[in-house]
C-alpha cells in the first residue's frame, strides 16, 4: 500500500460556495489504477490534491506503508509521488532538452540518463518530437510528454486530474493503455489515481474507482 488515509476530510469556508470533503477513505496499491469519477465541483481535485500532499487535511490520518521506515513522513512520501495537473504548464525549449533537463534534477545523470530517457521516448512514441517545441505538437503529445517526464524517475504513486479532457477518442485510447503497462510493469510497478467526469473513460482500466458527489463518497 503506497497511500493509506483513514476518515480523512477538508473543508473551505471562504466564497460564496463554501465546500467540504466528507470523510473519506482508500488504499492506493501498487500495480493497481484507482479512479475518481463526478463532475466539476465535486471535490475530484480536493482528494488529489491532498493525496499528491498539496493540501493539509482537516481530520482523518494518512500513512505510506510502502515507504517503511517513513510511513508517516509527508517529505519523503513528496519525493516519491508525481502529480499531474490538468493544465500542464508551457515549457521551453526541446522536448529532449526538457527530458535531460528533469531526469538530471532527479539525480538520473551520465549514461543511465540518455538510456532511460531513449526508452521513454520509444515507449510512449515520443521519438520523433523529441526535437520539436511546445508549439510544434498536439495537446495529447504533450501529455505524453507528461507522463514521460514523470516517469523517468520511477514514482511510486502516479497523480493525474483529468488526463482524457483535452484528448480525442484515440489519444485516450493510447494513453490509458501505456497507464496500465506501466502500472503493472515487473521490474517496477506503480501505483497510479487518476480523475474524470466521465465512468466509461476509465472504467475498462481502473481495478477500484471511487465516485464523488457533492464531496461525499457515494
Amino acid at each position: 500500500i503506497v497511500f493509506k488515509a483513514q476518515d480523512i476530510t477538508k473543508q473551505f469556508h471562504s466564497g460564496r460556495n463554501p465546500f467540504k470533503l466528507h470523510p473519506i477513505s482508500c488504499e492506493l496499491k501498487l500495480g493497481q489504477i484507482t479512479g475518481v469519477v463526478g463532475e466539476n465541483g465535486n471535490g475530484k481535485t480536493t482528494l488529489l490534491r491532498i493525496v499528491s500532499g498539496q493540501l493539509s487535511t482537516d481530520t482523518g490520518s494518512i500513512e505510506f506503508p510502502a515507504l517503511g521506515n517513513f510511513s508517516n513522513n509527508w517529505y519523503q512520501a513528496k519525493n516519491k509521488f508525481a502529480f499531474i495537473p490538468q493544465r500542464i504548464p508551457k515549457w521551453h525549449g526541446t522536448l529532449l532538452e526538457n527530458l535531460l533537463f528533469f531526469a538530471t534534477i532527479h539525480n538520473i545523470t551520465g549514461e543511465q540518463n540518455l538510456k532511460q530517457i531513449d526508452y521513454i521516448l520509444f515507449r510512449l512514441g515520443l521519438d520523433k518530437f523529441r526535437d520539436l517545441t511546445w508549439s510544434q505538437i498536439s495537446s495529447g503529445y504533450r501529455m505524453r510528454f507528461e507522463l514521460a517526464k514523470m516517469l523517468l524517475w520511477r514514482p511510486h504513486l502516479l497523480i493525474l486530474d483529468e488526463p482524457l479532457a483535452n484528448l480525442d477518442i484515440n489519444a485516450q485510447q493510447l494513453f490509458l493503455q501505456d497507464l496500465r503497462f506501466f502500472a503493472q510493469s515487473q521490474s517496477n510497478p506503480i501505483s497510479i489515481i487518476l480523475s474524470s467526469q466521465q465512468l466509461h473513460e476509465i472504467e475498462r482500466i481502473a481495478d477500484n474507482i471511487i465516485f464523488i458527489r457533492q464531496g461525499k463518497t457515494i
